[in-house]
């Protein structure tokens, strides 16, 4: 049954141009990139992954990255052509799904080495793999340069698998912590083995990556993340100075208005106490959609081109906002939790800085229940 987006809870609307020009624009900033590898990981974070990689694809994306084989799957349903990198280590018999799918792993040890090289030989075919860079900045780095060095030579030396790309982790934007940096002496090993065997072998990166520490050898390619749907580049980003237009909107609407005498309490567990006479009013969306539970006395909404603090704890259903600075409040009006009306904007980064989170945690928050609209125009 479908209804009316005036009579819906909670939903998001994505612009689908937005995005598109995104990728675009991207492309004009950095244009030395190899190629441009839009990262599409948890459902394209939330966006919807079938409708965000279908207009990638017509966009100009390059290639397609994601963390699981199921999500690969998705994408390669989508259209043929364009490869699919799995950017995490893969689980025991999946290896003949990728092989059969032309899903390109990413290698992290050489036992998964060696189940794809038994899995392309099965099947008669010679599969594309990458291969995770070791890291030099983390204790504990998957794989570790010894073992990276037998999996290359394994790699270099099979007759089943081609070794098409080496990948430096991290999400990029949106995530920065996650970021990774090779290790020195293993790049100038790599550099050395696949000289000698004549291999052009590329680099794939985020955007918080510097490629200029790479050996000069190695041609690179941009992972864009987050960026492309709407959130701004980190500081330590080689797309800093870029701006990306939004892509993204929250909304929900006004349930309940309710006056309430002082000292009143508002939510669970009774931990806001009303400091005057208050009109509250009742937002249709709680953590069941997405929003935080702990958004009660951080956080915005906008109402009628109006700021309204959230108050008391956000429940399954339902947040509570004082509305007693908007007297002509009414039953069903729009409550924008990330977006923009015409003089007010909340972004995701106003967003996840109240409660200390990244983009990456916000949009995948954003549950099933709430319903996708693509648009082909700016939100406003």
């Amino acid at each position: 049954m479908e209804f009316p987006r005036t009579q819906l809870r909670a939903s998001i609307e994505i612009d689908l141009y937005a995005l598109e020009r995104n990728l675009g624009r991207i492309k004009n900033f950095l244009p030395s990139s190899r190629s441009y590898i839009a990262l599409v990981a948890a459902d394209a974070f939330g966006i919807g992954l079938e409708a965000a990689v279908a207009r990638l694809m017509i966009s100009g994306a390059d290639a397609f990255a994601v963390t699981n084989l199921s999500e690969a799957v998705r994408v390669r349903k989508v259209g043929a052509g364009w490869p699919v990198i799995v950017l995490s280590a893969s689980i025991p018999q999946e290896e003949e799904q990728f092989v059969l799918n032309d899903i390109t792993p990413t290698i992290s040890s050489l036992e998964e080495a060696k189940r794809f090289e038994a899995a392309a030989k099965k099947f008669g075919k010679t599969a594309s793999v990458h291969l995770k860079l070791p890291s030099q900045n983390s204790e504990i780095s998957i794989p570790d340069k010894d073992e990276a060095k037998k999996i290359l030579d394994f790699l270099l030396n099979s007759p089943n698998l081609n070794l098409e790309a080496f990948c430096v982790a991290g999400t990029g934007t949106g995530a920065p912590e996650e970021m990774e940096i090779p290790d020195a002496e293993f790049l100038k090993y790599c550099a050395e083995k696949t000289a000698v065997c004549g291999k052009k072998i590329y680099v794939h990166h985020s955007d918080v990556f510097n490629p200029k520490i790479l050996p000069n050898c190695f041609q690179t390619s941009l992972r864009a993340g987050l960026v492309l749907f709407g959130i701004r580049p980190e500081k330590n980003s080689i797309l800093r100075d870029f701006n990306p237009e939004q892509v993204l909107s929250f909304k929900s609407a006004i349930a309940h208005i309710k006056e309430l005498p002082k000292d009143a309490y508002v939510g669970y567990s009774h931990t806001y106490k009303l400091k005057k006479d208050s009109k509250i009013a009742l937002v249709a969306a709680g953590y069941g959609d997405g929003l935080a539970r702990s958004l009660g006395s951080r956080a915005n909404v906008i109402v009628r081109d109006t700021l309204l603090p959230i108050i008391g704890i956000v429940s399954m259903d339902q947040a509570a906002i004082d509305a007693s600075a908007l007297p002509n409040i009414r039953l069903s009006d729009e409550v924008v939790i990330i977006g923009s009306t015409r003089s007010q904007t909340i972004t995701i980064e106003d967003y996840c800085k109240t409660i200390n989170i990244t983009p990456a945690e916000a949009l995948t928050a954003i549950t099933q229940r709430v319903v996708r609209f693509y648009t082909a125009g700016t939100i406003k």
